[in-house]
């Protein structure tokens, strides 16, 4: 089973930034495990994953601001606006496209 790290924030300087300016990604959360937990193996804690390399690919939403992969994970870049409309589907082809 693949691994994948939503990237739904990104630190910056002196805050953390949120997909599209959400407050709370958690109902996003929720759907995504519900509709993927089947075929991946889901995180939203991205630095972590990344530092342990505990990930297959990161899927990073686009645009979204700058984060760092040093590591050189797979980006999976996912239209903003998929995610923000809960477009879990269309997301589920994007990321099933890259492993097949």
């Amino acid at each position: 089973m693949k691994k994948i790290a939503f990237v739904l924030y990104a630190k910056q300087l002196l805050s953390i930034t949120y997909l599209g300016g959400l407050p709370n990604t958690s109902a996003l959360e929720k759907e995504l495990h519900e509709a993927l937990d089947d075929t991946y193996e889901i995180t939203f804690k991205w630095e972590e994953a990344v530092e342990n390399r505990a990930v297959d690919a990161l899927i990073i939403p686009d645009p979204f601001p700058p984060m760092v992969n040093d590591e050189n994970i797979l980006e999976i870049k996912i239209p903003a606006q998929l995610l923000l409309n809960k477009k879990i589907a269309e997301v589920k082809e994007i990321i099933d496209g890259y492993f097949k």
